[in-house]
């Protein structure tokens, strides 16, 4: 994630202009946040468009309403979360017109950035492949895990809050996954996970 190189109380007070007024600041957080968004609303729904469509409404509502964020420098737990539930809702409405089961939602098609085919290495490729197999076999819970831990920025409280558990159950969940993997599978391959 871009916002990375940036740290929470950057955002702070970026949060502390916009409340303010300050449509540089509104700007800046749209523009930061954006391509992250859809890369994780790309992951909770398959449906491009509607994730779209949700972005769009959680940033117009954003502007809107203001909202007084009791921690402002979790900006990007805020959106994820409001995103999240965006879609989630949208997709029952939508269902629910429809008179369908809901679908895909629980499925968190994850792909982490070494899915990507992105190395040209000869020598990393084997491992890439392994690690793709790996990520593939995991159940949707835990590849969302693993994608809110090293794709999003948040901490572990906020991804228990994201996935309606403790931080301390979201924090030994990957710990173990962690684990699992470098035991299972060596810890070179795990590394595959960290290059960014």
């Amino acid at each position: 994630m871009k916002n990375s190189i940036k740290d929470r109380a950057y955002w702070l007070e970026v949060w502390i202009r916009f409340n303010s007024g300050d449509r540089t600041a509104f700007r800046e957080i749209y523009e930061e946040f954006i391509d992250p968004l859809f890369a994780y609303g790309s992951k909770v729904s398959h449906d491009r468009e509607l994730v779209k469509d949700c972005i769009q409404d959680v940033f117009v509502d954003l502007h809107r309403l203001n909202p007084e964020i009791k921690n402002p420098e979790y900006i990007e737990f805020y959106l994820f979360k409001s995103l999240k539930n965006a879609i989630i809702h949208k997709t029952q409405k939508e269902q629910k017109m429809q008179r369908l089961p809901i679908e895909g939602l629980e499925a968190f098609d994850l792909k982490f950035e070494v899915e990507q085919d992105q190395f040209d290495i000869e020598s990393d490729r084997l491992r890439v492949e392994k690690l793709r197999s790996i990520l593939q076999a995991l159940d949707p819970h835990k590849r969302e895990l693993l994608y809110l831990k090293f794709n999003s920025g948040l901490n572990y409280n906020e991804i228990g809050q994201m996935l309606n558990i403790q931080a301390d159950t979201a924090k030994k969940q990957i710990y173990r996954l962690i684990n699992q993997i470098r035991e299972k599978h060596g810890v070179q391959l795990f590394e595959l996970f960290l290059i960014r």
